[in-house]
């Protein structure tokens, strides 16, 4: 990518460089993963100094926690166009499983959320983050209310609770394919007992059915 050369000086230039960063990033890290993505590397993906680079995030952390607010945004958005009024428990727990795995970088970033990336961004940004993932979860479950036939409060619940879930379940994905290779019966068969998709949709709709019941 030819080197960014022009400065940006107005708000709106200023938003597009932040905003190209990050496409950017999100590229950078799909091509080379968690442990090589570097701030240097990143700046020589998108044509910037480095030092410009730290204009806009000071941390790798911070491009992550960036890249992860805008996947959550997707991700709810996505959400949101699938429900439907009078939709039943299972629809909604399998719209908010594909929903997430829709974007292949969302459950890796998530999975690394609370151990890794809050630890190493400024207050300010930690808190930015936390009240805008507040307000986009709160719509969402204003919209998932109205699907399910639920109250807000039961939907946020729903919710709140569905996230740890689907984190716990998608990290049975993040180990090495193993579909091709010549595994015993008895161990395919076990590692198959941890398909992401079906322990997340058996205990997600036990969840969504207790909330539904008051309990």
């Amino acid at each position: 990518m030819p080197r960014a050369t022009s400065r940006a000086r107005s708000v709106d230039q200023k938003l597009e460089r932040r905003q190209s960063i990050l496409d950017a990033a999100d590229a950078h890290l799909r091509d080379v993963g968690f442990e090589a993505f570097t701030m240097a590397s990143l700046a020589k993906s998108v044509g910037l100094a480095k030092g410009t680079l730290y204009l806009y995030f000071h941390t790798r952390e911070e491009v992550f926690l960036a890249l992860c607010e805008t996947q959550i945004e997707h991700w709810a958005t996505t959400m949101e166009g699938a429900l439907t009024p009078g939709m039943d428990d299972a629809a909604f727990c399998q719209t908010f499983f594909s929903s997430a795995h829709a974007d292949p970088t969302l459950i890796p970033l998530m999975l690394r959320l609370n151990a890794i990336i809050e630890h190493n961004v400024s207050m300010d940004a930690l808190i930015a983050s936390k009240r805008g993932m507040r307000n986009r979860l709160g719509r969402l479950a204003r919209l998932s209310a109205e699907a399910l036939g639920v109250t807000q409060d039961q939907a946020f619940d729903a919710i709140r609770a569905l996230a740890p879930l689907l984190m716990g379940t998608s990290q049975s994905d993040q180990g090495p394919p193993l579909e091709d290779e010549d595994l015993p019966d008895d161990v395919r068969d076990f590692i198959n007992s941890f398909d992401a998709r079906t322990t997340f949709l058996t205990n997600a709709g036990r969840i969504v059915r207790s909330i539904r019941a008051g309990q």
